[in-house]
């Protein structure tokens, strides 16, 4: 099938058409004038409508672009058709073909076309998938509104799970030992099985038997060698002993084999004690094909040693019990898979493919209808990148038009148009062989041959390159022609200091005759190379001496095209060491990046804002910036500490109220995140990275409920790095820099001068992969065994697409390229010099296909190409490092900030208790955990002393733990409550077990010690009458630290008190709240160390403590914080006569022995709480605007406490 160019004026617009577009040459020109054609009509046949026009391509981005350049083609004949004069060949033909008299009608239908382009039917294929089976539900026997995903990874986690449960539990432990030494759990079996999900088609090879009776098989075959071993063992010993064993296995002779006497030991030991698997090593070395003999020796039959050919079997069912989990594995995980999301009537991308390709598929007059329907709605598809398609895909396209319902004079049309030499996609399901297959069946055959991207010696350079190989891209099926360069192709030169004709510039790199070249010497040694040439050109650029078209030569003309973030980061240093600015583009995975992972770690911390060891793991992260002093502070210092938990509990309140967005741009401010992260090299991107993480999580909160539901997702996502386009990696910045693209990414754009300095370095192909994929016979494989002809043949494909991704880099320069190619090789003894240079793409073009490869010989190779178009060079790898030398051409400027002209203003913020007294001359405060802020002083426990609640650590860590117990207890059954939960807490917060006998006895103490000299004890509080970590806010006009000073002194409380103007909210927590004989309390717990007898914990002493803590102030406002409350909530509400005070509880003191120390009571004067709230009251503020800003928010609560009446019954609290 020849052959033909391709003329966009004359190409017939019915039947099946197969368009190859190389790298350059118009594509989306020559579709953009396709879609104006169709829209005319002519000759061939009538005009088509937007709508009836369908135009497919295989990214967002690319549809954006179609729709971007066919709206500006139809602006272009617009403009042609009112007598404007345009520069377009095509559409002044189109213009001069159409007779006079038809001219307004088609200006006319370019204005209808214009105006209804955003209807226009151009999609993604599952955006096509979607709109189909959404609008054609009925045709298709499909749900209605049904709901599209592109993130269905939770379901995929569920599924795995489901089956490992049902699969991996009930084994044996030989068998899941098995499975455990493959998988180690289920995101293991998750990433081997994953490609083998959603629209993958591949067949298996060979088909394993049924897991259930391989392992079946095997526990049948392990009984009989347990049975046979004692009974064979000596007999087999001796066989083999008489045999010329190799003493590197199994010892030497003349010691008596002693290696082969331990595998003997090893399988007696098995024998006498068979609950695992015999070691599989001495499986191996026992089997009777596994046997290693000295030259002469011959293996026994398996008459002569049955028990070694026992264990041969028992190895080989071991070897394919595996590959049959792994097969039952993938189709049980995959109905588990469909089957949820059936349930939720969800489809993701893979399910839209399969959904409508199923639908066509059968031949039933339903299925053939909605082909028809399809094919009228739409009678011609232009089908964009088409090398990107898969079998799915193209059987779609294929039942739509050309099934067996398409009649012979049937005016439908398919434009398969693209470039088998550009499909580097297979790693997202790409699959060249439909093409292929695809091409095969096309008869109709045309080329796009004129090159208008490139510069004349570019073009030739590409075309001389490839032109060598009869069969440059392994596939006969995939030819190389040669294009030509375009006329304008001559006015696109570079000019140099020292003039080069070359476009295509190798430089060749020697190894090291007697120690090879290994990937990162090489690496280093490359990018060091590029980096001096690029400062070169930008250098003599400033200079005017390096001109791209007359004009300087940019740094963002230049791009330095790698495989992935490895290469970019040694090219990045490169340039950073010269003074160079670069910018990375990838399509890597924002999710894959390290400031997600330790973003995982800050959002775990704001989510749990009380939980110490989650903010340690999040102040460790580079994104909050503190360093390990910052950290030991945290530990040790309760002011800091405390400050920290505030400003997490502020972000948590932030999340909750506001959402992760503003959340996260709280901490970046509280942080100084974006000032620290510009501050280094990698600063652009890591910010970059942060923001483009925060957007996806805002995005994916609008389908989640709750924080939880969200921070799972994330979690989930960073396990299994979601590859869709909205997470590849962001560009971080538009500056003058140079570029660091990925071939993959760089497909499809253009870049004046484009550097390739790793292309000849090969993978790592030392481990085979899992799942290993291969074709054969254009049909999909699934190598399940993993076999050495299979890891061949994957080899084979994998060089063949290596040399597509070459080609694409090689057709990205418009002026010059620089290829680099190095020996990238070991070097031993025996072989010499070991070169992998084969292996890769520039190494098959060059002709070298043996490991056996010198420099000489690359040489040899790469001088053959020298031409006008080519030239060849040595890496200097002692050349001195050139640095760039930026000319300062800028005036200087004497820069100043602006002058302030508004009036200053308070700044509203929300403030608490500590922000109050944290300036004043007393600083010991941490409220509920006031413990002193010295905890290194204390005196350390010896082992004779008495543990008691005198020597039990002092610190914030021991408030904390206190007060965490208290929290959970349920105070009236506190004997067993606490067995529960104060080993849960002393592993939480790191007490050591010696202490939970002093603890229990303690709390029991406390609990029951009187606190009003009566019957009032904490024992005697239910859960219905309690409230712990009661959070409140208030509403602040304005308040000053002089008028609070007065008022305080005013009633006979501590003042003193140093704070800014605080104005917006005031915000606590309350350690309990609770409710006792119609009366409602406040209590506080302190942990203070005031001595070590209960006799120091007695009135005097407990007022000093308040008073130098200004813990008075403390429960001044928590009144004041109860008394609005309750003013709004209970009717009748009188101060005096439902206050009943605050207990502050010096934990230390209280026993139930001596109820006159431990216990603080004090109720402030109702004269006082109401001049408080008049000073804090915002002046314009409604009740109803007070009501919803003051809230009560309990950290736990049972049942009773979230009755519906509207005040609170006599024995309980409802808030």
């Amino acid at each position: 099938m020849a052959t033909q160019t391709l003329d966009p004026l004359s190409l017939p617009l019915l039947g099946t058409r197969l368009i190859e577009a190389s790298a350059g040459t118009g594509k989306t020109y020559t579709i953009a004038g396709l879609y104006v054609r169709l829209l005319l009509g002519d000759a061939q046949r009538a005009p088509l409508s937007c709508e009836q026009i369908l135009v497919v391509t295989f990214t967002n981005a690319a549809t954006q672009e179609l729709r971007d350049r066919i709206r500006k083609k139809i602006q272009l004949a617009y403009r042609a058709f009112l007598g404007m004069e345009v520069d377009d060949p095509l559409i002044n033909t189109l213009y001069s073909k159409a007779a006079p008299e038809a001219r307004s009608q088609a200006l006319k239908r370019l204005d209808l076309a214009l105006k209804s382009l955003d209807e226009a039917a151009i999609f993604t294929i599952h955006g096509f998938c979607q709109r189909i089976l959404s609008d054609m539900a009925f045709e298709s026997s499909l749900l209605f509104e049904s709901e599209f995903t592109l993130d269905d990874s939770e379901y995929l986690h569920h599924a795995v799970r489901d089956f490992w449960r049902e699969a991996c539990y009930p084994l044996p432990a030989y068998l899941a030992q098995i499975i455990s030494n493959k998988f180690s759990d289920p995101d293991g079996l998750t990433k081997q099985l994953r490609p083998l999900l959603g629209a993958n088609q591949a067949s298996v090879s060979p088909t394993p038997d049924a897991f259930s009776q391989v392992s079946e098989r095997l526990s049948q075959s392990l009984s009989r060698l347990r049975l046979i071993w004692p009974r064979e063992r000596d007999a087999t010993l001796e066989l083999l002993k008489a045999l010329p064993l190799n003493g590197t296995r199994f010892g030497k002779k003349d010691q008596g084999y002693p290696k082969l006497e331990t595998l003997f030991a090893a399988m007696d030991n098995w024998a006498a004690h068979p609950l695992s698997l015999p070691d599989n090593k001495v499986l191996g070395s026992l089997a009777l094909s596994g046997l290693k003999l000295n030259k002469g020796g011959e293996i026994p039959t398996s008459e002569q040693a049955p028990l070694l050919a026992h264990i041969e079997r028992v190895t080989e069912t071991i070897d394919t019990l595996v590959p049959s989990f792994l097969y039952g594995a993938r189709d049980g995980i995959k109905a588990r898979f469909a089957a949820q999301k059936q349930l939720k009537n969800l489809r993701t991308p893979d399910d839209l493919l399969i959904a409508l390709a199923d639908a066509l598929s059968e031949e039933t007059d339903q299925e053939q209808a909605l082909a028809r329907a399809i094919a009228k709605r739409f009678p011609i598809a232009l089908i964009d990148e088409f090398q990107d398609t898969d079998p799915l895909q193209y059987q779609i396209f294929s039942s739509i038009y050309q099934g067996q319902q398409i009649s012979t004079d049937s005016d439908l049309g398919l434009l398969m148009i693209g470039d088998p030499k550009q499909a580097i996609y297979a790693f997202r399901g790409a699959d060249i062989h439909t093409y292929i297959h695809a091409r095969g069946q096309t008869e109709n055959h045309y080329s796009l041959d004129t090159n208008y991207r490139s510069s004349r010696a570019m073009v030739e350079a590409v075309n001389q390159l490839f032109s060598r190989s009869d069969d440059p891209f392994i596939s006969q099926a995939i030819p190389f022609e040669l294009v030509k360069p375009s006329p304008m192709a001559a006015d696109k030169r570079l000019i140099e200091k020292v003039s080069q004709t070359s476009a295509l510039r190798l430089k060749l790199l020697s190894e090291d005759p007697s120690a090879g070249l290994n990937k990162a010497s090489a690496r280093s040694q490359l990018a060091e190379d590029a980096a001096n040439e690029i400062a070169r050109l930008l250098n003599e650029a400033q200079r005017g001496e390096c001109l791209k078209q007359d004009k300087p030569l940019k740094a963002k003309d230049i791009a330095v095209l790698v495989r992935d973030r490895n290469e970019a980061a040694y090219i990045k240093s490169a340039l950073s060491s010269r003074g160079i600015g670069a910018v990375f583009l990838s399509r890597d995975s924002v999710f894959d990046t390290l400031v997600a992972k330790e973003l995982a770690l800050v959002l775990l911390a704001i989510a749990n804002p009380k939980d110490e060891r989650a903010l340690r793991s999040a102040m460790a992260t580079a994104l909050l910036g503190y360093d390990a002093q910052a950290i030991h502070a945290f530990n040790l210092d309760e002011d800091v500490r405390q400050q920290q938990l505030e400003a997490f509990d502020n972000l948590h309140q932030t999340w909750l109220k506001r959402g992760i967005m503003p959340c996260m741009m709280a901490l970046a401010a509280d942080t100084r995140l974006i000032e620290r992260l510009l501050a280094n090299d990698e600063g652009q991107r890591r910010l970059t990275d942060f923001r483009h993480l925060g957007e996806l999580l805002q995005q994916k909160a609008m389908e989640l409920d709750g924080i939880s539901a969200l921070l799972n997702w994330y979690q989930q996502t960073l396990i299994e790095v979601s590859s869709t386009e909205e997470a590849q990696l962001r560009l971080e910045s538009e500056q003058n820099l140079v570029q660091i693209v990925t071939i993959h990414k760089s497909k499809g754009l253009e870049y004046p001068i484009c550097f390739l300095p790793f292309v000849s370095l090969a993978r790592d192909n030392r481990r085979k992969p899992a799942p290993m994929l291969y074709h054969e016979q254009d049909d999909l494989v699934w190598d399940i065994d993993q076999s050495d002809e299979g890891w061949a043949k994957y080899k084979a494909e994998n060089l063949a697409e290596d040399l597509r991704l070459l080609y694409v880099a090689l057709t990205r320069p418009v002026l010059a390229c620089y290829c680099y190619i190095a020996n990238h090789s070991r070097f031993t003894k025996r072989d010499g010099i070991n070169s992998q240079l084969c292996e890769t793409a520039i190494g098959y073009l060059l002709g070298i296909e043996t490991k056996a490869c010198e420099f000489a010989d690359i040489q040899a190779a790469a001088r053959a190409l020298v031409s006008e178009a080519i030239s060849v060079d040595l890496v200097d790898g002692d050349a001195p490092k050139l640095d760039f030398d930026p000319i300062d051409t800028a005036v200087a400027v004497r820069l100043a900030p602006r002058p302030l002209s508004r009036r200053p203003e308070i700044p509203w913020r929300v403030g608490s208790y500590s922000g109050l007294v944290k300036h004043s001359a007393h600083e010991q405060v941490s409220p509920g955990m006031g413990d002193e802020a010295f905890p290194e002083l204390e005196q350390l426990v010896t082992q004779s002393e008495q543990l008691s609640r005198f020597s039990f650590e002092r610190g914030a860590n021991a408030g904390s733990f206190l007060h965490w117990v208290l929290e959970q207890i349920d105070f009236t059954q506190a004997d067993t409550s606490l067995h529960n939960e104060l080993p849960k807490a002393m592993e939480r917060f790191g007490i050591d077990s010696e202490w939970q006998a002093m603890l229990h006895a303690w709390y029991l103490d406390l609990l029951h010690t009187p606190l009003d000299g009566e019957a009032l004890r904490l024992a005697s509080l239910s859960q219905a009458q309690k409230l712990v970590e009661m959070e409140f806010y208030m509403p602040i006009g304005q308040l000053g630290a002089t008028e609070l000073n007065q008022l305080l002194s005013d009633y006979g409380y501590s003042a003193a008190l140093n704070f800014e103007t605080l104005q917006g909210m005031l915000k606590g927590f309350i350690d309990l709240t609770f409710e006792y004989q119609g009366k409602f309390y406040i209590a506080d717990y302190k942990s203070n160390h005031l001595g070590d007898h209960l006799s120091h914990y007695e009135k005097t002493a407990m007022q000093r403590a308040i008073a130098g803590h200004h813990y008075d102030l403390q429960y001044i406002i928590y009144s004041l914080a109860l008394h609005r409350y309750l003013k709004l909530r209970l009717p009748g509400y009188q101060y005096e006569q439902h206050v009943g005070g605050c207990y502050y509880l010096f934990l230390r003191g209280m026993s139930a022995q001596s109820p006159d120390t431990g216990v603080f009571y004090d109720k402030p004067p109702f004269a006082l709480i109401q001049a408080l709230d008049t000073l804090l009251s915002v002046a314009d503020a409604s009740e109803s605007q007070a009501k919803s800003l003051a809230k009560a928010q309990p950290s736990s609560q049972t049942d009773s406490q979230t009755n519906s009446h509207s005040g609170p019954a006599q024995g309980e609290l409802d808030l």
